[in-house]
């Protein structure tokens, strides 16, 4: 049974080989490295990797994207019944061969104690010396990751992170082909209550710019932060759209039943049929489209209308509490709650209503011979 070192890499320096190296010195003897697309002027760095023992290299014809490189990877290890789990790390030496063994042997403890574990290597931010846009990005990202799923990751761009050998079928699942993969895997992680370890590892880059690395700043930044909002946009979206339903199945409903009456009874009897109908169409639509829930309405379908409940009566409550701070300006007040409660109410459908249950373990079958 073994731990599999897998380095995705592109057009790396002549000094990779020293790298490989060194790391199977310090323990790591399975490496698999992905040459993803770097071409013939590259091929006597893989070449020299491909000859040393223990050392295997697969090769892209072109470059696919750092994500689509690590999914070869893995399911080349799962063609392998020996391999227990991976551990990847980048080719550009950012990582060192004693935080990779650190982030190895936490990998090899937590697997005693639970199959679906994910362990990141993760740097410090806060130390004065770093590029300014890695500091930046990095504290920005992990804010969001807060905000959506309630867990703060130091460093939630590391490459450095260590994988069972079960959720690697599920992790292959996971969209994504470029630098945006990590962070979708980790999205999608957090939100299945995978357990995710973290061990502090050296913070190192090589120049202000870490000019070493391959990521471009404007395209794979919109990758990644575009899969971060498209959630919630999709949420706006519906809300949307039950707001339509809410507003046609009223105006339905004044005409035809009370011919377009506006005593209280009415008003009250459309307003609560409306609701109800444009509610259960929400419900529908998060459920299938915004947070892919795969748990059974039925269970789903109870938190909601209780939230539902709840964000009803603290609208009533808030709105006057804020109205008397704004000296009676009630509408203001009125859009001031609703706006903080949207967010809430997608936060807690996220969380609560909608969350993932801890999915149920893969075991992939070994080869056939």
């Amino acid at each position: 049974m073994s731990t599999v070192l897998v380095i995705p890499s592109l057009h790396p320096s002549d000094d990779f080989p020293g790298l490989v190296a060194e790391m199977q010195a310090a323990g790591l003897t399975d490496v698999l490295v992905v040459d993803d697309g770097s071409g013939p002027s590259y091929a006597h760095v893989f070449e020299a990797i491909a000859a040393r023992e223990g050392c295997t290299v697969l090769t892209q014809p072109e470059n696919l994207g750092k994500g689509a490189a690590l999914k070869t990877a893995m399911r080349h290890c799962l063609e392998r019944p020996q391999v227990t789990g991976i551990v990847t790390a980048d080719s550009d030496g950012q990582h060192s061969a004693p935080d990779i063994l650190a982030v190895s042997e936490q990998l090899a403890e937590a697997m005693r104690e639970d199959e679906r574990v994910c362990v990141l290597g993760v740097r410090d931010f806060d130390l004065p010396d770093l590029p300014t846009k890695s500091r930046i990005g990095n504290h920005l990202t992990t804010g969001i990751v807060k905000v959506l799923l309630g867990r703060s990751i130091p460093d939630t761009q590391t490459g450095l992170r260590g994988f069972s050998r079960e959720l690697l079928p599920e992790l292959l699942k996971v969209r994504g082909t470029r630098f945006e993969y990590e962070m979708n895997s980790l999205m999608w992680m957090l939100g299945h209550q995978v357990r995710v370890d973290e061990v502090p590892i050296e913070t190192i880059y090589h120049d202000e710019d870490n000019s070493q690395t391959h990521f471009r700043p404007v395209q794979d930044s919109v990758r990644i932060y575009g899969h971060l909002f498209a959630q919630a946009a999709g949420f706006v979206l519906t809300s949307l759209l039950g707001f339509v339903v809410d507003v046609a199945l009223f105006a339905v409903i004044i005409d035809a039943a009370f011919d377009g009456a506006s005593h209280f009874e009415a008003v009250a009897s459309a307003t609560v049929a409306a609701r109800v109908v444009s509610a259960l169409f929400n419900f529908a639509l998060n459920r299938q489209l915004v947070f892919q829930s795969k748990e059974k309405a039925s269970k789903a379908l109870g938190r909601y209308f209780t939230l539902a409940a709840g964000l009803l009566v603290s609208s009533a409550l808030l709105t006057t509490v804020v109205a008397w701070l704004l000296q009676g300006h009630v509408v203001w007040a009125k859009i001031i709650v609703d706006g903080c409660l949207f967010v809430a109410s997608y936060l807690l459908q996220r969380r609560w209503v909608f969350a993932h249950p801890r999915s149920q373990t893969v075991h992939p079958e070994p080869p056939s011979a």
